[in-house]
């Protein structure tokens, strides 16, 4: 199926998950491995419950300070390139012989600053299903101003995410964590436009549940004066049970992205803590042995996936011994986010 950017069509799919009582997670990447795991939790998770079209957010950041993910996919780190190649790799994974084929896939622009990212908010504006204008470190004006100008040029040809407050940063010294209120959220949207909007409700980017308190009243408050129309930043620092409650809190939307990097860099690393002996020489492991920094344990034929004799071989320097580790782990991640978030529903 080619990837789902018509407007209305993506607007419907909205509402029937708002309906279903299901939230969209939108599951951030910087490389081809995240992206096809994103992809591949739909598909087992349609086979599990025998509907073979699910719908499933990819999404990347361009240049946004806190994490430019567009310009993390290349080594030349040209954003513009990497937002040419996600769309490459999403159209072959969407293309007729792909097993993705039948899935429904909405690429999202996330954190879109109109200074930063204008040329790619706005020249690939018809590739994706919806874009974040995010003006919220701006005053409350400003960013009502920046974001209804972007509504305008691009209103009818994609679906606008607007950020009502900022969401910081964990660890944002001497900076209040303000929550929104429905008054300012109500205002936002119809000052604006946008056909989603994202509140302040406590939570944090890349911060825990035990630094911060999600705010479960705060967003049943605006949900009941916009719509389910919400989307949360910060989903690291909600706790498992508040992450079951957020669909029917009014968020249709949830952002994620650095569970989905810690899981897959654990992954990693335990991948190549199996291979020690099949990546290093005889030479170079006495060296580590020397500094301490491996115990003899980690070149023993009875550790890991470790084969003799000792020494690099294909297996263990590769790349797809890693990147498959890495795809497993992300993927059963992203499953796990779907199960919360209701897509059983999907199956009627």
């Amino acid at each position: 199926m080619p990837l789902i950017t018509d407007y209305q069509q993506v607007k419907e799919m909205y509402q029937e998950a708002a309906e279903l009582g299901v939230g969209l997670p939108v599951f951030c990447c910087e490389d081809r491995e995240t992206l096809e795991a994103i992809l591949a939790s739909a598909l087992e998770m349609g086979q599990q419950i025998g509907v073979e079209d699910l719908p499933i957010i990819p999404a990347w950041t361009a240049r946004y300070p806190p994490r430019g993910q567009m310009t993390l996919l290349t080594a030349c780190g040209d954003p513009v390139l990497g937002t040419r190649l996600m769309f490459s790799d999403l159209a072959a994974f969407c293309s007729e012989r792909s097993p993705y084929a039948k899935l429904r896939v909405m690429p999202h622009l996330d954190h879109g600053f109109p200074w930063l990212d204008g040329d790619i908010m706005e020249d690939f504006v018809g590739e994706f299903a919806s874009v974040m204008c995010d003006a919220s470190k701006q005053p409350f004006d400003e960013n009502l101003r920046l974001t209804a100008e972007y509504v305008e040029k691009v209103g009818g040809q994609v679906v606008v995410e607007g950020a009502a407050a900022e969401i910081l940063e964990a660890g944002s010294d001497g900076l209040s964590n303000k929550l929104t209120t429905a008054e300012q959220a109500v205002r936002f949207v119809h000052a604006t436009g946008v056909d989603i909007v994202v509140p302040n409700v406590g939570t944090e980017h890349r911060a825990t549940a035990e630094q911060v308190s999600y705010r479960s009243d705060c967003a049943r408050e605006i949900s009941a004066a916009v719509g389910n129309i919400l989307c949360l930043h910060g989903a690291s620092s909600v706790g498992p049970n508040d992450l079951a409650r957020l669909p029917q809190d009014g968020f249709v939307k949830i952002n994620i992205y650095t569970t989905l990097a810690v899981y897959g860099g654990q992954a990693v690393a335990r991948q190549v803590l199996s291979n020690l002996a099949n990546i290093f020489t005889e030479q170079q492991f006495k060296e580590y042995l020397a500094q301490g920094i491996l115990g003899e344990a980690a070149g023993s034929p009875a550790y890991g996936e470790n084969t003799p004799p000792l020494g690099p071989k294909l297996k263990g320097v590769a790349n797809p011994g890693r990147r498959d580790a890495w795809f497993r782990a992300v993927c059963d991640r992203c499953k796990e986010f779907l199960v919360t978030f209701n897509y059983e529903r999907y199956a009627g």
